[in-house]
Formats: structure tokens, sequence, C-alpha cells
């Protein structure tokens, strides 16, 4: 033990491990993983390793005979049928699915999250939307059987997500919404299974062995097996993994008197945990935990975090090294979290997290807890409301975040006041990028079978139209949650820097053109709203009672619009029966170049167009009706002839959008089609059109 003791007293050993750790996970990386299997319909058999329900919706992570895991996903037809299955179906049961095998979607806009390599780092490569399944075998894991009994064993109620989300670390049954707003006002890791479950097990566990005056060894084995227990009923994930490997390492060490130094500790620790998964460097939850924890292992200790200043240096430590993380990945920041955190820190890991693992073995004492909820939810939906503090900074290249982690450096270990200078040098850079930023660009995003472009010119930002996918009546056990698309869109605003949509302009009414619109109001900042002429439809209607809510003025029949020393130039002011054919049709001319916005205008508009206006050379063309033919005649394509053809369109559409004839019209100039080629960038320079593809 001795000699040991004196190996791991040299730190070259440490460095070693971690050296071959990165080459690992270099190598490993860059290798590209293969499945076992292919698309199309098929037959598996597997054992369910993740169980969830939501509405109609039933969604399991299968281990298949071959050992690779798959998604899949199957709606039930009855109420009958869903009740049924929750009785009868659970964790480690072997199932036969049949269906449809697919490989997950890849982002096709710029910045979005990507589903597909998402899954990849779970080791999942397709997902399988069912037609049927049969229950082969009942579950004979002994642990498996514990965490379904613990999960049908809590509450659906409000009580019951808080214990889920903190003693489980599901976070299904929870709100998107107070979801976002825990992250708006960054306090979102404080709803992520972490080191604090841990630390407060091994605390509550450690006192009461003390009680029977066990050895340092006696007590590490027995906290050790307690935490072991813990980790296999939870849902694990990447930053549970490393709270678990640190505090075995870190409590190795202590028991046995190694005397390792705690940097020394974090390597070995980390070594470990990427040998056992590479993907963890991926994870945003691991990215957070361990920046934050690594951190305050080494920067603070028990005599400068106590008291209100040490919390407050705790906050401000923990903000700073996990700002560059922020950034990157959301374009967000609230630097009043600093503050927040002095409150919520201590709210929810010493009433809130203590109070649901007590409720959870005595459910008479709910209503305790749930008094606490409703003061915690109370405080957050106000201060998110008032939004105070939120800074939006746009995404750059990567190498400026790690800028960011060399000024924090030298923050933490130098403590000159040049290096704080340093730092918010960089920070204010970064926040006047798109203020300095007057060039003049047109995204077409990609919003399946819709429209949506976003025109940015003079430092005015401009969204011609939302997408939307139309969603059904539903009864009420087949509601979940909805997914809301609008959130990819604002997403994408705030890596662009936008703090504001100056104008949006809704074409028509028509739900692929607007369906977002009442999302994006409530969720982003827009100064005006544009609609187009003829009644309002139910959804327009709805959407006029928000914007009269948050005093948003909305306009109707303009026939221009000034935006610095541009115009857009409405051409259709024509009021049909035909909602397609009130279309909002946009003229304007940037840098020298003539761009003409067709909504989803029929032949009989653009024969009006013609008449009325001289249009010719046009240089981007937004094709009519997604490529309709239904649009973009013969006679208007040989009258405009466009260079460039922007067909927003669904992929593999019911409405076999865009048109063969209408790709044959439009084959003089250069075509691009979001069903192809994802989201387009053109940026508008003085006569010419730089052109980026996703």
């Amino acid at each position: 033990m001795s000699k040991l003791r004196k190996i791991l007293l040299h730190r070259l050993p440490f460095y070693l491990i971690f050296i071959l750790c990165l080459i690992y996970l270099l190598i490993y990386l860059n290798i590209e993983q293969t499945s076992s299997f292919q698309e199309g319909e098929t037959t598996i058999s597997g054992e369910i390793l993740s169980l969830e329900f939501s509405g109609n919706k039933l969604s399991m992570r299968i281990k298949t005979l071959v050992k690779e895991k798959i998604d899949a996903n199957y709606y039930f037809q009855s109420e009958e049928e869903l009740i049924a299955t929750k009785k009868s179906l659970s964790l480690g049961d072997t199932v036969t699915i049949k269906g449809e095998l697919k490989i997950p979607k890849t982002t096709q806009n710029f910045y979005s999250f990507s589903y597909k390599e998402y899954l990849k780092y779970q080791d999942v490569f397709y997902i399988m939307t069912v037609s049927s399944f049969d229950k082969t075998k009942e579950n004979t894991n002994f642990i498996l059987e514990i965490k379904s009994l613990l999960r049908n064993f809590i509450s659906t109620d409000k009580v019951g997500n808080y214990i889920n989300i903190f003693f489980l670390g599901n976070n299904v049954s929870f709100s998107s919404d107070l979801l976002d707003k825990f992250r708006k006002l960054g306090i979102s890791h404080l709803f992520a299974l972490s080191g604090t479950q841990v630390s407060f097990i091994s605390l509550v566990a450690t006192k009461i062995i003390n009680l029977f005056k066990r050895s340092d060894i006696t007590k590490f084995i027995i906290v050790f097996l307690i935490i072991l227990i813990y980790y296999l009923i939870i849902d694990s994930c990447a930053a549970i993994d490393r709270a678990v490997v640190f505090s075995f390492i870190f409590s190795l060490n202590k028991a046995f008197n190694f005397n390792i130094k705690p940097f020394h500790l974090i390597l070995l620790s980390l070594s470990v945990l990427l040998f056992l998964n590479p993907y963890y460097i991926f994870d945003i939850g691991f990215q957070y935990s361990t920046i934050i924890s690594c951190t305050l292992i080494l920067y603070l200790n028990k005599e400068n975090s106590k008291g209100i200043a040490g919390l407050l240096r705790i906050s401000w430590v923990s903000f700073l090294v996990s700002l560059p993380i922020s950034l990157y990945h959301f374009s967000e920041i609230n630097v009043l979290s600093i503050i927040y955190n002095l409150f919520y820190v201590p709210f929810i890991n010493t009433i809130i997290f203590p109070l649901t693992i007590i409720c959870f073995f005595c459910s008479f004492l709910s209503p305790i807890l749930l008094f606490f909820i409703n003061i915690f939810e109370a405080s957050v939906n106000i201060l998110a409301m008032l939004d105070l503090g939120n800074l939006i900074l746009p995404r750059i290249p990567f190498i400026f975040y790690l800028l960011y982690y060399l000024a924090i450096f030298l923050i933490l270990y130098y403590k000159k006041k040049i290096f704080l200078i340093f730092f918010f040098l960089i920070f204010f850079a970064h926040y006047l990028i798109p203020i300095l930023d007057n060039s003049a660009r047109l995204y077409m995003l990609d919003v399946g079978q819709g429209d949506s472009f976003l025109l940015l010119t003079k430092g005015k930002s401009i969204l011609i139209d939302t997408g939307g996918v139309m969603t059904y009546a539903k009864e009420a056990w087949e509601k979940g949650e909805e997914i809301n698309n609008g959130k990819y869109l604002i997403t994408f605003f705030k890596q662009l820097g936008l703090k504001k949509i100056d104008y949006l302009i809704l074409t028509h009414g028509d739900y692929d053109h607007m369906g977002e619109s009442i999302n994006i109001v409530n969720g982003f900042k827009v100064d005006k709203v544009i609609l187009n002429n003829g009644t309002y439809n139910n959804l327009e209607q709805e959407l006029i009672s928000v914007l009269r809510k948050k005093n948003i003025p909305y306009y109707q029949n303009l026939k221009e619009l000034k935006i610095g020393d541009n115009k857009l130039y409405f051409l259709n002011n024509q009021i049909s029966t035909d909602e397609n054919d009130n279309s909002i049709v946009i003229y304007t001319e940037i840098n020298g170049l003539k761009l003409l916005f067709m909504g989803d205008a029929g032949v009989d508009v653009e024969e009006e167009i013609l008449k009325k206006y001289n249009l010719n050379n046009i240089d981007i063309l937004k094709v009519g009706h997604h490529g309709s033919r239904t649009s973009s005649s013969e006679d208007f394509i040989n009258s405009i002839t466009p260079a460039c053809s922007l067909i927003s369109v669904g992929k593999d559409n019911k409405y076999s959008h865009p048109n063969d004839e209408v790709i044959k019209r439009l084959s003089a100039s250069k075509i691009y089609r979001t069903d192809l080629d994802g989201a387009v960038m053109l940026k508008l320079e003085k006569d010419k059109i730089l052109i980026k593809t996703y």
C-alpha cells in the first residue's frame, strides 16, 4: 500500500492516463459507427430499456437481440388500448415490434438541434414507427422491476412531477414552458440529476453510519453501495454518471489516505468517464456539470465558501465558467442569474429537494411540498414575465469560446483586474457583432411544408411567414406535449444575435404560412405585424387577440414599407374568395438586386401583376405556392426571368410539390429547394449573390 501511495503522489501517471484518454477519444470519434439494420419494413424483438407515455403516443427504447438500441414509437387507436398497455407493459419486458425502420432526421437548418446526432451519441441509429407489438416475455430483471414499481408508485400530479425530476431524474411530465423559464432565468441546472443528489445521499448515509463508529474504509464501502443502488434505479444521464465517478474516486482517495491532489483526481475521473463513453463530451449536462464542479473543487475551499459572501462567490464562479457553454448552445444568458441563484440554490437544495425525498416515503406530507412548489413557481413566472437581465449574443467561431475560457482561467488563477478587463472586452466585442454587421442577407428556413423567410437589411429584421404544421382536434386522452416549431425559429434568431423581429409579415392566413406566429409573438420580441387583405380567419383572429394583449401594432392593406433608404412594395391589393390569391406579394431592391416574394399567389394574381408592373430580370424569386402548378405560369416566368428561384417545400410531401412542369419552366434559373438543400442563406452584395446551403 505504501508503494502504491508513493506512485499516486506523482503527477506523471495521471497525465499519461489523461493523454491516452484524449488519444482514444480522437480515434473513437473518428470511427464511423455502423448499424446491423437497414431501412424498411421489419420485425424486431428486444428488451424494453425505457418506456414513456404521452397522450396517445408510446415511446420505447429497445435493446435488440444483437445488442443494438432502437427507439420505437407507437400510437394508440383507443383509450382502452392505452389503459390496457399501461397495466401490462413494464421495463425489462421483451417485445416483438413490427413497423418501418427509418434513419432519424438530421437538422436542415443552420445552428439547429440535430435529432440524428443526439441519438447517435446514445448509440441509437434507427427509429421505428410501430404498426403493432406483442409482449413475448415478462421482465425478470430485479432492478428494472424496482424501477417500474417506483415510477408507478409516484403520483402524476404536480408534487409527483417534482419527485420524478429530483429523485429519479425523469422530467418527461414537466411542462416544456416551465423548463424554458428556468433556462431563461439561468436556474435550469437545478433541475438535472447531478452532484447535488449524490452529495445529499452521501451526506445522510455518512451521518447515519457515523453513529455506529465505523472505520473510514467500511464507511466508504457502505456509502458507495447505497449510491450504487440509487444509481441503478434512477434514469441515468451523463451528469449523474460524472457525479458518481467523481464521488467514488474522491471518496476512495479519502478513505485510503492516498493524499492525491484534487487536480490529479479530476484528470483521473475525466479519463474514466471518457473511456466509458467518449460521447459524453457532447452532452450539455455533462459540460455544465463538469466545468462547474471541477472549478469549484479547485478554486473554492472551506474558508472562502462560507456565509453570504461564500454563496455569492460560488454563484459568480459558476456563472462565469458556464457562460461560454450557455452562449455556444443557446446564444443567451441572464446576468441576473448570479443573484437568482443566491436564493434558488439554497431554496431548492435545502427545502424542495429534501422534501421530494421525504414525500416519496411519506406522501401525507405532500401538501407541505406543494406549498413551497407554488411559491417557487409563482416567483419564476413573475421573474420570467419581467424579462430582466437577458442578453442575446450571436453564434461565433469556436475559437472565440476558447478565448473566453483563457480569460476565465487567467481571472481565477491570477486574480488580476487586467484579465477581467480582457474578459469584458471579448464579451462586448461579441455583443456588438450583430449591431455593427450591416450586411444584407436572406434566409430561406426549412419549416417543412410551409414558408418562412428572414430578410436582414439596414439593421432591420423582416420575417416573411413562420411556417406551421396543422394539428387536428384530439380527445383529452390523446393530448400530449405539443411540438412547438416556433422555438426552433426563435433559437435561430438568437443565434444570429437578433434582439427582435422588426416586421413580421404574414402573406396570408393559411396554417403553413402563419401557424407558428402566435408562438413567435409569445416567445420573442416582435415590433410590428403586417397582415394580408380580406377577412380574418380564425387563426388570424386568434393572433390579433394576442397582439392586442401585448400592445403590438398590426396593419392591413399596405402599399409600401420603408426600410432605411429601401422600400418593400406590396403588389397584390385585390381581395379574392381564394385565400391563396389574397397573398401579400412583395417586391424590393437591395444592393442593386431585385427580389420578388410571391406567397401562395396563383396564376390570376400573376397576370394582374404583369399588367400593372414592369417586372423583369428578377434576381431572386420566392416561387409561389411551393412550386405548385397553380402558380408560376409560363408567361409569368418568361416575363420576370428569375436568376435564382427559391422553393420552400416539405420532403416527400403529400401534395407532390414542386410540380415537374414548374421546375422545367424555372430551369433557366438556379433552383434551391428546402427538401433537397435544407436552409439556404443568400448574402446580397453589390450586384452579386453569395449562396450557402445547409
